[in-house]
């Protein structure tokens, strides 16, 4: 004879199958990233967040979030100790870009606003309280059939250096989801209008260097270039020195040339062209101090 609890946990089993098969394009966790938790459920009042978030008069503020009927899979994932956060990021990233995800919100770093918020008030869990300079956060939306697919995706390294990632997948009905805010391609820079200065320069061995704030700023750009996905990207490098004009104009086009072989190691699938001007090009109003930088714009 079968036992009530048998049964139970039989039930148990069958429901969680049900509501996973649900998730029809479930996105494939980075492989060097060890599961720490896992749930799968069926949440009627979801609170979907789609700005920074931060205290006021010492309570939670949101300023745009909605709420959702739906069925969530949640896992949190920790990093391996030999790679960095925005791996990982760049990994779920390329993912979504297959499923021509729409941007609904994301943000970087401080902008993302308290770690210590989105750990404990937002996902519940304390692991996920880090440095908020290491912060990433996105919400990601397409649609299959009858059904509304949303990511939510949040990052961060505690101080402890330990990378985590919480990742949640929620399926709901069509007509739950109406059209959400994109982030549209205008967003970056194009021609004629101020490029995006990233501070980089040659060492004497002509070898690219950068400083830990430029590699955050970089791995955020990366991010926007994977999500927004313009159609050229242009990194145009600067170069000043005493060293004469053909052999600046030729450094100029190798610091430009170094940053987008960076970039193309953590990211894949853009088309960056680099051009290098010397010290021939009007400076960027944020390089007055440099001698050295590259700018970045693109082509819708």
């Amino acid at each position: 004879m079968v036992s009530l609890g048998t049964k139970l946990k039989a039930m148990i089993v069958v429901t969680l199958m049900l509501l996973s098969v649900q998730l029809k394009a479930e996105l494939q966790p980075f492989p060097y990233s060890d599961i720490q938790t896992q749930s799968v459920s069926e949440v009627p009042d979801y609170r979907l967040i789609l700005s920074p978030v931060t205290k006021v008069n010492g309570r939670l503020h949101v300023s745009k979030s909605r709420r959702l009927n739906a069925n969530l899979v949640r896992a949190l994932y920790r990093l391996h100790d030999d790679f960095e956060l925005e791996e990982i990021w760049g990994f779920y990233q390329q993912q979504l870009q297959r499923q021509d995800a729409e941007v609904w919100f994301q943000c970087h770093s401080r902008d993302c606003g308290v770690s210590a918020l989105w750990a404990n008030d937002i996902f519940g869990d304390a692991k996920l309280g880090g440095l908020e300079s290491s912060q990433h956060y996105g919400v990601y939306h397409w649609r299959s059939s009858e059904r509304s697919h949303i990511v939510v995706l949040y990052g961060v390294v505690r101080a402890n250096k330990r990378k985590y990632v919480m990742v949640d997948q929620l399926t709901a009905s069509v007509d739950q989801v109406s059209e959400g805010p994109i982030t549209k391609k205008s967003d970056l820079p194009e021609r004629g209008q101020t490029p995006i200065l990233i501070p980089v320069s040659l060492n004497a061995s002509n070898r690219l260097v950068m400083t830990s704030s430029a590699r955050t700023q970089v791995a955020s750009l990366s991010q926007k270039f994977l999500s927004m996905r313009p159609e050229r990207i242009f990194f145009v490098g600067h170069y000043s020195s005493d060293e004469g004009i053909e052999t600046e104009i030729e450094k100029s086009e190798q610091l430009a040339q170094q940053l987008r072989d960076y970039v193309g190691s953590t990211v894949s699938g853009l088309r960056i062209d680099v051009h290098g001007v010397g010290p021939l090009s009007p400076s960027h109003p944020k390089a007055s101090s440099l001698k050295q930088w590259v700018e970045v714009f693109v082509e819708n």
